[in-house]
Protein backbone atom coordinates (compact mmCIF):
# COMPACT_ATOMS: atom_id res chain seq x y z
CA UNK A 1 0.00 0.00 0.00
CA UNK A 2 1.77 2.60 -1.49
CA UNK A 3 1.20 6.44 0.52
CA UNK A 4 0.45 7.74 -3.10
CA UNK A 5 -2.53 5.41 -3.67
CA UNK A 6 -6.05 5.54 -3.66
CA UNK A 7 -5.97 2.53 -0.68
CA UNK A 8 -3.89 4.73 1.05
CA UNK A 9 -6.19 7.53 0.95
CA UNK A 10 -8.97 5.28 2.30
CA UNK A 11 -6.77 3.54 4.39
CA UNK A 12 -5.53 6.63 6.54
CA UNK A 13 -9.05 8.60 6.94
CA UNK A 14 -10.17 5.27 8.01
CA UNK A 15 -8.05 4.47 11.01
CA UNK A 16 -8.39 7.73 12.61
CA UNK A 17 -11.96 7.51 12.45
CA UNK A 18 -11.96 4.01 14.46
CA UNK A 19 -8.72 5.37 16.78
CA UNK A 20 -10.56 8.76 17.19
CA UNK A 21 -14.15 7.99 17.27
CA UNK A 22 -14.52 4.39 18.50
CA UNK A 23 -12.14 4.46 21.03
CA UNK A 24 -12.00 6.45 23.69
CA UNK A 25 -8.78 8.58 24.53
CA UNK A 26 -8.47 6.97 28.10
CA UNK A 27 -8.13 3.15 26.97
CA UNK A 28 -4.76 3.58 25.59
CA UNK A 29 -4.46 0.01 25.62
CA UNK A 30 -7.45 -0.33 23.20
CA UNK A 31 -5.96 2.38 20.82
CA UNK A 32 -2.26 0.59 20.96
CA UNK A 33 -3.74 -2.38 19.96
CA UNK A 34 -5.68 -1.31 17.40
CA UNK A 35 -2.54 0.60 15.66
CA UNK A 36 -0.59 -2.76 15.79
CA UNK A 37 -3.61 -4.05 13.86
CA UNK A 38 -3.75 -1.56 11.74
CA UNK A 39 -0.14 -1.41 11.15
CA UNK A 40 0.14 -5.15 10.28
CA UNK A 41 -2.86 -4.92 7.88
CA UNK A 42 -1.15 -1.87 6.39
CA UNK A 43 2.56 -3.91 6.14
CA UNK A 44 0.55 -7.33 4.80
CA UNK A 45 -1.08 -5.75 1.72
CA UNK A 46 1.76 -5.97 0.06
CA UNK A 47 2.52 -10.02 1.17
CA UNK A 48 0.72 -11.50 4.08
CA UNK A 49 4.05 -13.58 4.57
CA UNK A 50 5.56 -10.39 5.70
CA UNK A 51 3.53 -10.09 8.92
CA UNK A 52 5.09 -13.38 10.08
CA UNK A 53 8.85 -12.06 9.55
CA UNK A 54 7.85 -8.86 11.38
CA UNK A 55 6.12 -10.57 14.06
CA UNK A 56 9.11 -13.10 14.37
CA UNK A 57 11.31 -9.75 14.70
CA UNK A 58 9.24 -8.74 17.61
CA UNK A 59 9.20 -11.35 19.21
CA UNK A 60 12.70 -12.81 19.32
CA UNK A 61 13.73 -9.59 20.49
CA UNK A 62 11.22 -9.03 22.83
CA UNK A 63 12.32 -12.05 24.85
CA UNK A 64 16.20 -11.39 24.19
CA UNK A 65 15.44 -7.98 25.64
CA UNK A 66 13.55 -9.03 29.11
CA UNK A 67 16.61 -11.86 29.03
CA UNK A 68 19.83 -9.89 28.64
CA UNK A 69 18.16 -7.52 31.65
CA UNK A 70 18.02 -10.55 33.49
CA UNK A 71 21.04 -12.29 32.85
CA UNK A 72 24.20 -11.89 34.92
CA UNK A 73 28.32 -12.77 33.59
CA UNK A 74 29.48 -11.50 30.66
CA UNK A 75 29.13 -14.85 29.19
CA UNK A 76 25.41 -15.28 29.46
CA UNK A 77 24.86 -11.86 27.82
CA UNK A 78 27.09 -11.87 25.01
CA UNK A 79 25.38 -15.13 24.10
CA UNK A 80 22.02 -14.14 24.06
CA UNK A 81 22.95 -10.66 22.45
CA UNK A 82 24.86 -12.80 19.53
CA UNK A 83 21.22 -14.92 19.09
CA UNK A 84 19.57 -11.25 18.55
CA UNK A 85 22.21 -10.55 15.88
CA UNK A 86 22.18 -13.82 14.33
CA UNK A 87 18.29 -14.10 14.30
CA UNK A 88 18.00 -10.69 12.68
CA UNK A 89 21.30 -10.70 10.58
CA UNK A 90 20.42 -13.88 9.19
CA UNK A 91 16.73 -12.93 8.11
CA UNK A 92 18.50 -10.15 6.55
CA UNK A 93 20.85 -11.88 4.80
CA UNK A 94 18.32 -14.78 3.41
CA UNK A 95 15.97 -12.58 2.28
CA UNK A 96 17.88 -9.49 0.90
CA UNK A 97 21.36 -10.93 -0.24
CA UNK A 98 21.05 -14.82 -0.83
CA UNK A 99 20.54 -13.84 -4.37
CA UNK A 100 23.55 -11.86 -4.59
CA UNK A 101 25.50 -14.21 -2.51
CA UNK A 102 24.56 -17.61 -4.48
CA UNK A 103 25.11 -15.52 -8.15
CA UNK A 104 28.52 -14.23 -7.43
CA UNK A 105 29.37 -17.54 -5.15
CA UNK A 106 28.66 -19.98 -9.08
CA UNK A 107 30.21 -16.85 -11.02
CA UNK A 108 33.26 -17.24 -8.58
CA UNK A 109 33.24 -21.24 -9.58
CA UNK A 110 32.89 -20.85 -13.03
CA UNK A 111 28.95 -20.94 -13.80
CA UNK A 112 27.95 -19.07 -16.72
CA UNK A 113 24.08 -18.49 -15.99
CA UNK A 114 24.16 -19.03 -11.97
CA UNK A 115 20.73 -20.16 -10.83
CA UNK A 116 18.54 -18.03 -8.61
CA UNK A 117 16.78 -18.86 -5.44
CA UNK A 118 12.83 -17.86 -5.47
CA UNK A 119 13.19 -14.92 -3.12
CA UNK A 120 10.67 -12.43 -2.58
CA UNK A 121 12.35 -9.20 -0.70
CA UNK A 122 10.06 -8.10 2.13
CA UNK A 123 9.30 -4.13 1.77
CA UNK A 124 11.26 -2.14 4.56
CA UNK A 125 13.16 -5.17 6.27
CA UNK A 126 16.53 -2.94 6.48
CA UNK A 127 14.63 -0.45 8.53
CA UNK A 128 12.69 -2.34 11.02
CA UNK A 129 15.28 -5.14 11.49
CA UNK A 130 18.07 -2.20 12.07
CA UNK A 131 15.09 -0.84 14.91
CA UNK A 132 14.80 -3.96 16.05
CA UNK A 133 18.66 -4.45 16.79
CA UNK A 134 19.02 -1.19 18.08
CA UNK A 135 16.52 -1.97 20.82
CA UNK A 136 18.51 -5.37 22.00
CA UNK A 137 22.07 -3.42 21.62
CA UNK A 138 20.77 -0.62 23.73
CA UNK A 139 20.08 -3.31 26.17
CA UNK A 140 22.69 -5.08 26.07
CA UNK A 141 24.72 -1.74 26.88
CA UNK A 142 22.46 -0.90 29.90
CA UNK A 143 19.64 0.43 28.93
CA UNK A 144 16.23 -1.04 30.56
CA UNK A 145 13.87 -3.79 28.62
CA UNK A 146 10.29 -2.55 27.68
CA UNK A 147 8.15 -4.92 30.15
CA UNK A 148 5.05 -4.16 27.28
CA UNK A 149 4.95 -6.48 24.19
CA UNK A 150 1.99 -4.73 22.82
CA UNK A 151 4.25 -1.35 23.27
CA UNK A 152 7.31 -3.02 21.31
CA UNK A 153 5.36 -4.28 19.17
CA UNK A 154 3.88 -0.78 18.07
CA UNK A 155 7.20 0.09 18.05
CA UNK A 156 8.10 -2.19 15.51
CA UNK A 157 5.48 -2.14 13.34
CA UNK A 158 4.13 1.59 13.67
CA UNK A 159 2.75 1.94 10.35
CA UNK A 160 3.83 5.58 9.13
CA UNK A 161 7.60 4.80 9.40
CA UNK A 162 7.52 0.20 8.95
CA UNK A 163 8.56 0.69 5.29
CA UNK A 164 10.93 3.44 4.80
CA UNK A 165 12.15 4.97 7.29
CA UNK A 166 12.93 7.03 9.42
CA UNK A 167 14.78 4.57 11.67
CA UNK A 168 13.63 4.78 15.00
CA UNK A 169 15.63 4.62 18.03
CA UNK A 170 13.87 2.71 20.61
CA UNK A 171 14.21 5.45 23.27
CA UNK A 172 12.84 7.91 20.68
CA UNK A 173 9.65 5.85 20.73
CA UNK A 174 8.60 3.82 23.59
CA UNK A 175 8.49 6.55 26.18
CA UNK A 176 5.38 8.04 24.07
CA UNK A 177 3.63 4.98 24.57
CA UNK A 178 3.63 5.06 28.15
CA UNK A 179 0.67 7.63 28.31
CA UNK A 180 -1.95 8.75 25.58
CA UNK A 181 -0.81 11.79 23.61
CA UNK A 182 -2.89 14.70 23.18
CA UNK A 183 -3.30 16.18 19.69
CA UNK A 184 -4.54 19.61 19.54
CA UNK A 185 -5.59 21.65 17.15
CA UNK A 186 -2.45 23.60 15.79
CA UNK A 187 -0.54 20.38 15.27
CA UNK A 188 -3.43 18.73 13.54
CA UNK A 189 -3.17 21.74 10.52
CA UNK A 190 1.33 21.27 11.26
CA UNK A 191 0.44 17.75 10.45
CA UNK A 192 -1.36 17.93 7.72
CA UNK A 193 0.80 20.92 6.32
CA UNK A 194 3.65 18.26 6.09
CA UNK A 195 1.42 15.17 4.83
CA UNK A 196 0.94 18.04 1.99
CA UNK A 197 4.56 19.38 1.64
CA UNK A 198 5.45 15.94 1.32
CA UNK A 199 2.76 14.65 -1.15
CA UNK A 200 3.90 17.93 -3.50
CA UNK A 201 8.14 16.67 -3.09
CA UNK A 202 6.95 13.20 -4.14
CA UNK A 203 4.50 13.86 -7.39
CA UNK A 204 5.20 17.39 -8.33
CA UNK A 205 9.28 17.06 -8.11
CA UNK A 206 10.68 13.38 -7.49
CA UNK A 207 7.78 11.41 -9.98
CA UNK A 208 8.21 14.33 -12.81
CA UNK A 209 11.93 14.36 -12.43
CA UNK A 210 12.04 10.89 -12.44
CA UNK A 211 10.51 10.25 -15.97
CA UNK A 212 13.07 12.22 -17.33
CA UNK A 213 16.33 10.49 -15.47
CA UNK A 214 14.49 7.40 -16.92
CA UNK A 215 14.61 8.08 -20.18
CA UNK A 216 18.17 9.07 -20.38
CA UNK A 217 19.20 5.80 -18.17
CA UNK A 218 17.11 3.61 -20.35
CA UNK A 219 18.73 4.38 -23.51
CA UNK A 220 22.00 6.13 -22.57
CA UNK A 221 23.61 6.47 -25.71
CA UNK A 222 21.07 8.12 -27.73
CA UNK A 223 21.69 11.08 -25.55
CA UNK A 224 24.35 13.81 -26.14
CA UNK A 225 26.68 15.07 -23.07
CA UNK A 226 24.22 17.62 -22.06
CA UNK A 227 21.19 15.39 -21.43
CA UNK A 228 23.27 12.78 -19.56
CA UNK A 229 24.59 15.49 -17.35
CA UNK A 230 21.60 17.26 -17.20
CA UNK A 231 19.97 13.55 -15.53
CA UNK A 232 22.92 13.32 -13.13
CA UNK A 233 21.43 16.55 -11.84
CA UNK A 234 17.92 15.34 -12.11
CA UNK A 235 18.68 12.73 -10.33
CA UNK A 236 20.20 13.78 -7.31
CA UNK A 237 17.41 15.92 -7.16
CA UNK A 238 14.48 13.60 -7.68
CA UNK A 239 15.75 11.20 -4.66
CA UNK A 240 16.08 14.00 -2.15
CA UNK A 241 12.56 14.96 -3.13
CA UNK A 242 11.46 11.12 -2.99
CA UNK A 243 12.61 10.02 -0.09
CA UNK A 244 12.19 13.32 2.00
CA UNK A 245 8.87 13.50 0.80
CA UNK A 246 7.91 10.01 1.84
CA UNK A 247 9.67 11.28 5.50
CA UNK A 248 7.14 14.39 5.18
CA UNK A 249 4.35 12.06 4.86
CA UNK A 250 5.48 9.73 7.39
CA UNK A 251 6.11 12.59 10.18
CA UNK A 252 2.93 14.37 9.20
CA UNK A 253 0.69 11.00 9.82
CA UNK A 254 2.67 9.95 13.07
CA UNK A 255 1.40 13.62 13.78
CA UNK A 256 -2.47 13.34 13.62
CA UNK A 257 -2.08 10.16 15.88
CA UNK A 258 -0.43 12.79 18.41
CA UNK A 259 2.73 10.79 18.23
CA UNK A 260 6.67 12.32 16.87
CA UNK A 261 8.89 10.57 14.60
CA UNK A 262 12.87 11.92 14.30
CA UNK A 263 13.58 14.26 11.50
CA UNK A 264 15.79 12.75 8.86
CA UNK A 265 17.17 15.40 6.41
CA UNK A 266 18.48 18.55 6.87
CA UNK A 267 19.09 20.44 3.33
CA UNK A 268 21.76 17.81 2.36
CA UNK A 269 22.67 19.52 -0.51
CA UNK A 270 23.59 22.51 1.22
CA UNK A 271 26.70 20.92 3.26
CA UNK A 272 30.21 21.85 2.91
CA UNK A 273 31.96 18.60 3.67
CA UNK A 274 30.99 14.68 2.78
CA UNK A 275 31.03 14.96 6.52
CA UNK A 276 28.22 17.67 6.90
CA UNK A 277 26.21 16.12 4.42
CA UNK A 278 25.93 12.71 5.82
CA UNK A 279 25.09 14.99 9.43
CA UNK A 280 21.96 16.34 6.91
CA UNK A 281 20.97 13.17 4.91
CA UNK A 282 19.29 9.95 5.92
CA UNK A 283 19.98 11.37 9.41
CA UNK A 284 18.71 7.97 11.17
CA UNK A 285 20.39 5.66 8.99
CA UNK A 286 23.69 7.77 9.68
CA UNK A 287 23.51 8.03 12.82
CA UNK A 288 22.88 4.11 13.26
CA UNK A 289 25.65 3.42 11.69
CA UNK A 290 27.79 5.15 13.69
CA UNK A 291 26.74 4.41 17.23
CA UNK A 292 25.98 0.56 15.95
CA UNK A 293 28.90 -0.29 13.72
CA UNK A 294 31.80 2.55 13.65
CA UNK A 295 31.57 2.78 17.42
CA UNK A 296 31.38 -0.44 17.49
CA UNK A 297 35.02 -1.02 15.35
CA UNK A 298 36.93 1.23 17.59
CA UNK A 299 35.74 4.55 15.66
CA UNK A 300 38.29 7.18 16.12
CA UNK A 301 39.18 6.25 19.83
CA UNK A 302 42.25 3.68 17.57
CA UNK A 303 45.20 4.56 15.25
CA UNK A 304 44.75 7.25 12.34
CA UNK A 305 44.69 4.27 9.90
CA UNK A 306 42.57 2.16 11.84
CA UNK A 307 40.51 4.78 12.21
CA UNK A 308 40.53 5.28 7.83
CA UNK A 309 39.69 1.71 7.82
CA UNK A 310 36.91 1.97 10.59
CA UNK A 311 35.40 4.89 8.23
CA UNK A 312 35.74 2.66 4.95
CA UNK A 313 33.96 -0.35 6.57
CA UNK A 314 31.54 1.40 7.76
CA UNK A 315 30.66 3.14 4.47
CA UNK A 316 30.86 -0.10 2.60
CA UNK A 317 28.24 -1.76 4.67
CA UNK A 318 25.88 1.48 4.55
CA UNK A 319 25.95 0.89 1.18
CA UNK A 320 25.74 -2.58 0.70
CA UNK A 321 22.18 -1.87 3.74
CA UNK A 322 20.48 -0.41 0.77
CA UNK A 323 20.89 -3.08 -1.59
CA UNK A 324 22.11 -6.39 -2.92
CA UNK A 325 24.45 -5.31 -6.26
CA UNK A 326 28.42 -4.51 -6.17
CA UNK A 327 26.90 -0.80 -7.36
CA UNK A 328 26.02 0.35 -4.12
CA UNK A 329 28.82 -1.42 -2.50
CA UNK A 330 30.64 1.01 -4.82
CA UNK A 331 29.01 4.03 -3.62
CA UNK A 332 29.33 3.47 0.05
CA UNK A 333 33.26 2.69 -0.54
CA UNK A 334 33.39 5.71 -2.40
CA UNK A 335 31.72 7.74 0.59
CA UNK A 336 34.40 5.87 2.66
CA UNK A 337 36.87 7.16 1.11
CA UNK A 338 35.46 10.99 0.77
CA UNK A 339 35.05 10.59 4.60
CA UNK A 340 38.37 9.24 5.41
CA UNK A 341 40.16 12.18 3.13
CA UNK A 342 38.09 14.71 4.48
CA UNK A 343 39.25 13.43 7.98
CA UNK A 344 42.82 13.35 7.13
CA UNK A 345 42.97 17.05 5.41
CA UNK A 346 40.95 18.35 8.34
CA UNK A 347 43.54 16.80 10.84
CA UNK A 348 46.30 18.85 9.56
CA UNK A 349 44.81 22.09 9.43
CA UNK A 350 42.42 24.63 11.90
CA UNK A 351 38.51 24.76 11.10
CA UNK A 352 39.14 28.00 8.58
CA UNK A 353 36.48 30.89 9.07
CA UNK A 354 35.16 30.99 5.42
CA UNK A 355 33.29 34.03 4.18
CA UNK A 356 30.65 33.88 1.81
CA UNK A 357 32.88 32.85 -1.39
CA UNK A 358 34.54 30.27 0.26
CA UNK A 359 31.46 28.45 1.40
CA UNK A 360 29.86 28.52 -1.63
CA UNK A 361 32.84 27.17 -3.28
CA UNK A 362 32.74 24.14 -0.43
CA UNK A 363 29.27 24.00 -1.06
CA UNK A 364 29.19 23.00 -4.83
CA UNK A 365 32.27 21.07 -5.10
CA UNK A 366 31.15 18.92 -1.93
CA UNK A 367 27.41 18.43 -4.58
CA UNK A 368 29.18 17.92 -7.24
CA UNK A 369 31.36 14.70 -5.51
CA UNK A 370 27.80 13.39 -4.04
CA UNK A 371 26.05 13.95 -7.44
CA UNK A 372 29.15 12.16 -8.97
CA UNK A 373 28.08 9.18 -6.40
CA UNK A 374 24.97 9.18 -7.35
CA UNK A 375 25.87 7.99 -10.67
CA UNK A 376 27.16 4.21 -9.25
CA UNK A 377 23.69 4.35 -6.76
CA UNK A 378 21.34 5.28 -9.81
CA UNK A 379 23.24 2.64 -12.42
CA UNK A 380 22.04 -0.67 -13.05
CA UNK A 381 25.79 -2.07 -13.11
CA UNK A 382 29.07 -0.84 -12.66
CA UNK A 383 29.55 -1.03 -16.19
CA UNK A 384 26.33 1.23 -16.60
CA UNK A 385 28.00 3.26 -14.58
CA UNK A 386 31.14 3.32 -16.18
CA UNK A 387 29.84 3.96 -19.75
CA UNK A 388 27.31 6.66 -18.35
CA UNK A 389 30.23 8.70 -17.41
CA UNK A 390 31.72 8.28 -20.55
CA UNK A 391 28.73 9.37 -21.93
CA UNK A 392 30.19 13.14 -21.08
CA UNK A 393 33.15 13.20 -23.37
CA UNK A 394 32.10 11.10 -26.27
CA UNK A 395 29.63 13.38 -27.50
CA UNK A 396 28.61 17.38 -28.11
CA UNK A 397 27.64 19.53 -25.19
CA UNK A 398 23.85 19.72 -26.73
CA UNK A 399 20.66 18.84 -25.31
CA UNK A 400 17.74 17.09 -26.68
CA UNK A 401 13.84 15.95 -25.63
CA UNK A 402 12.64 17.33 -22.78
CA UNK A 403 16.34 18.77 -21.61
CA UNK A 404 14.20 22.23 -21.67
CA UNK A 405 11.82 21.06 -18.94
CA UNK A 406 14.01 19.14 -16.90
CA UNK A 407 16.35 21.83 -16.67
CA UNK A 408 13.06 24.07 -15.39
CA UNK A 409 12.46 21.51 -12.60
CA UNK A 410 15.75 21.31 -11.72
CA UNK A 411 16.92 24.97 -11.35
CA UNK A 412 12.96 24.64 -9.35
CA UNK A 413 14.19 21.71 -7.15
CA UNK A 414 17.37 24.27 -6.13
CA UNK A 415 15.69 26.99 -5.34
CA UNK A 416 13.36 24.85 -2.94
CA UNK A 417 16.21 23.36 -1.40
CA UNK A 418 17.96 26.51 -0.53
CA UNK A 419 14.70 28.13 0.68
CA UNK A 420 14.14 28.90 4.27
CA UNK A 421 13.21 26.22 6.69
CA UNK A 422 10.29 24.61 5.36
CA UNK A 423 8.86 24.37 9.43
CA UNK A 424 9.13 28.21 9.19
CA UNK A 425 6.86 27.92 6.11
CA UNK A 426 4.48 25.07 7.76
CA UNK A 427 4.30 27.38 10.76
CA UNK A 428 3.34 30.49 8.67
CA UNK A 429 1.14 28.51 6.54
CA UNK A 430 -1.62 27.13 9.70
CA UNK A 431 -1.93 30.77 10.81
CA UNK A 432 -3.94 31.60 7.27
CA UNK A 433 -7.45 31.22 7.12
CA UNK A 434 -9.49 27.86 6.43
CA UNK A 435 -10.55 28.93 3.70
CA UNK A 436 -6.77 30.01 2.18
CA UNK A 437 -5.55 26.51 3.64
CA UNK A 438 -8.29 24.92 1.65
CA UNK A 439 -7.77 26.57 -1.61
CA UNK A 440 -4.15 26.23 -1.15
CA UNK A 441 -4.79 22.30 -0.82
CA UNK A 442 -7.41 22.34 -3.61
CA UNK A 443 -4.73 23.52 -6.22
CA UNK A 444 -1.80 21.30 -5.22
CA UNK A 445 -3.89 18.15 -5.56
CA UNK A 446 -5.64 20.01 -8.90
CA UNK A 447 -1.80 20.26 -9.89
CA UNK A 448 -0.55 17.02 -9.05
CA UNK A 449 -3.55 15.32 -10.99
CA UNK A 450 -2.82 17.10 -14.06
CA UNK A 451 1.00 17.38 -14.14
CA UNK A 452 2.09 14.28 -12.02
CA UNK A 453 2.82 10.97 -14.00
CA UNK A 454 0.72 7.89 -12.89
CA UNK A 455 1.64 6.62 -9.30
CA UNK A 456 5.12 5.22 -8.52
CA UNK A 457 6.82 3.80 -5.57
CA UNK A 458 9.17 5.50 -3.05
CA UNK A 459 12.85 4.73 -4.50
CA UNK A 460 13.37 3.84 -0.91
CA UNK A 461 10.91 1.08 -0.79
CA UNK A 462 12.92 -1.48 -2.40
CA UNK A 463 15.77 -1.28 0.64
Amino acid sequence: MLFNSLEFALFLPATLAIYYLCIPRHQWRARKIFLVVASYAFYMSWNPFFGLLLLGSTLVDFTMGLALERATGRAARRGLLVVSLAFNLGMLGYFKYGNFVAANLHRLIGVADPPLWDIILPVGISFYTFESLAYTINVYRGERASRSLLDFALFLSFFPHLVAGPIVRPRAFLPQLETPPTVPGPAVEEALARIAQGFMKKVLLADVLGQYVDAVWTDMGAYPSGNVLLAFYAYAFQIYFDFSGYTDIALGVTGLFGLRLPENFDRPYLAQSPREFWQRWHISLSTWLRDYLYVSLGGNRVSPVRTYVNLLITMVLGGLWHGAAWTFVVWGAYHGVLLAVHRLVSSHRSAPTRGWLATTAARVGTFHLIVLGWVFFRAPSLLDGVQALSRLTVSGWTTTRGASEAAILVAAALLLHLAPDARRVRERFVTFSPVTQGVAYAAATIAAFFIAPASERFIYFQF
